[in-house]
């Protein structure tokens, strides 16, 4: 690498390597342009991809040189750090060749192997590397059998693109060392956010998601992950979720005998015992994983360095949740996480198309608050559908021999009053099943609870109830003045006035309100907002 003049150089800078293979020191805010063949680099390119940039720490006491010091919060994977011995191995391997791949700086330890930033000479980008014959677990040394198993492992993953995997581009031996090149991912490991704090559900709803819909991708092709745990969930400057580390995967359909290994703590208790990887394990670990970034605590901590003191705890310790539970957080959230992390792995999900539809079920919606005047429209349009069948049914009554039989029958009479509300009944009830009116539905909106989640059927018929106040007093004043026998024009005059001022005061107050939010908003904790199901079905963006 050749020297350059940093002594101008701001205190964050990348260095930049182009397709003509130019190396450039740039700032990553701003960009520049490679003078050897005139390419454009702009600021996005610098920020997103890590595969063509490295960063650089400039010192003023050395301006004349340029020290790399690998990644630090745009690293690969942040694991434990290395030990003092193992640390010197690996920076004395910096500089040494793996096949087409230079090691640049070591970026820390996997389940399987010493993983390193690498420079890929072929193609003029960055990966990461891993070394599996830096051992197998704490400090045991890889034999030629587990080696081979792993690699097998490792061409089965790199068969498959997964947008929430970590791609492997390369599979290979240098001097009968295995290693392996995969995509060097431009974020960090959910380890780091479980350190600090719990995840906002939001972000976990989505991480959950993409992780779901990797393991659902990976089994299809049998393959069962066998070390799921945050340090091996890798979050995207862009949101994305990746799924890392195959290096304790195994086939799902073959017995195999491999060694077996994992994370005390995200390790299924029939695992513990001496059973076989399976589906089931794996979601037991997604699930110590998700309860882990939704609490900032395990489920079941285990202590001690003996198998039988694990399994002990797993008897002794009953899974527990926050009492009472967060509001921030939907209800559904706990009953996916108690199944995911039931004891006995027969009463956890039997296949990942299960969870993923629950999972889906509680992804949040759009955000974005409707509007004043296409709430108000949508409102009206209900309205005018309730009075429309209303006014059709008297109309068809009316021309029927029912009438006939109410003049006979007093008991009659008062059931063909009735059937005014059947219209309010009907409406109610299309809401309870649908959840979803006439009006919000050519709108393009829908009613959303504090988790951007479609409420309880329940709550949203109530909602409706108290959002149609205006033809459910009108239609009980007519019930009321025909069971008098007579017109009751003050009464009528007190609950119309008082309907229609009930119904400009929560006009008045949605011009006013944060989001345009109504009375019935603030009564049932909702809020109406763009439906944009219609777009994400047809693949665009919201």
């Amino acid at each position: 690498m050749p020297k350059d003049d940093t002594s101008n150089l701001p205190q964050r800078s990348v260095l930049y390597h182009c397709t003509c293979g130019n190396q450039l020191v740039l700032n990553p805010n701003l960009g520049g342009k490679c003078q050897t063949c005139g390419r454009n680099v702009s600021p996005k390119l610098l920020d997103q991809d890590l595969g063509v940039t490295v960063p650089l720490e400039v010192t003023h006491n050395q301006p004349d040189s340029t020290i790399e010091k690998g990644l630090n919060s745009d690293s690969f994977a942040v694991v434990p750090p290395i030990e003092t011995e193992e640390q010197i191995h690996a920076e004395n391997l910096c500089g040494s060749m793996f096949g087409h791949f230079q090691l640049v700086s070591p970026l820390g330890k996997g389940g399987v192997g010493q993983i390193y930033r690498a420079f890929d000479t072929s193609l003029k980008r960055y990966v990461a590397v891993k070394l599996l014959r830096s051992g197998i677990g704490e400090g045991a040394a890889s034999s030629d059998k587990e080696v081979e198993k792993l690699l097998q492992e490792a061409i089965s993953q790199a068969r498959f693109t997964h947008p929430n995997i970590v791609t492997i581009y390369y599979v290979g031996q240098e001097n009968e060392n295995p290693f392996l090149a995969m995509e060097l991912v431009n974020g960090e490991p959910l380890s780091q956010r479980t350190e600090s704090q719990s995840m906002p559900f939001v972000d976990l709803a989505r991480i959950a998601l993409d992780i779901v819909t990797a393991l659902d991708y990976a089994f299809e092709l049998d393959i069962i992950h066998g070390d799921i745990k945050p340090s091996n969930l890798l979050i995207a400057k862009n949101g994305t979720a990746k799924l890392s580390d195959f290096g304790m995967a195994r086939s799902a359909s073959s017995n195999s005998d491999r060694l077996l290994g994992g994370t005390p703590n995200y390790i299924s208790p029939e695992l513990l015992r001496g059973e076989l990887p399976s589906i089931q394990s794996d979601i037991y670990a997604l699930g110590v994983t998700f309860y882990e970034l939704t609490f900032g605590e395990l489920p079941v901590s285990l202590n001690g360095t003996h198998v039988p003191d694990w399994i002990e705890a797993h008897k002794n310790k009953k899974l527990e949740f926050p009492t009472p539970w967060p509001q921030h957080i939907p209800e559904a959230w706990q009953a996916i996480l108690k199944k995911m992390l039931s004891k006995d792995p027969a009463d956890r999900y039997q296949s990942y198309d299960a969870l993923l539809d629950e999972v889906k079920a509680i992804q949040p919606g759009s955000k974005i608050s409707a509007r004043f005047f296409p709430r108000l429209i949508a409102a009206a349009i209900d309205s005018a559908t309730v009075f429309s069948l209303a006014i059709t049914l008297e109309v068809a009554l009316g021309f029927s021999n029912f009438r006939l039989l109410g003049d006979e029958r007093p008991e009659m009479s008062l059931l063909l009053e009735l059937c005014k509300f059947l219209p309010l009944i009907a409406y109610t009830f299309s809401i309870y099943f649908w959840r979803q009116s006439i009006g919000r539905s050519l709108m393009h909106l829908r009613v959303v609870n504090q988790h951007g989640l479609v409420p309880r059927a329940s709550s949203i018929a109530l909602r409706s109830l108290l959002r149609m106040q205006f033809p459910w007093i009108f239609i009980s004043v007519q019930l009321i003045s025909s069971d008098a026998g007579t017109t009751v024009p003050l009464f009528q005059s007190v609950l119309y006035t008082a309907s229609l001022l009930l119904l400009m005061f929560d006009i008045i107050f949605m011009l006013f309100a944060s989001k345009s939010s109504s009375i019935h908003d603030m009564i049932f904790k909702t809020q109406v907002v763009l439906d944009t199901s219609d777009l994400n079905r047809n693949g665009k963006k919201k």
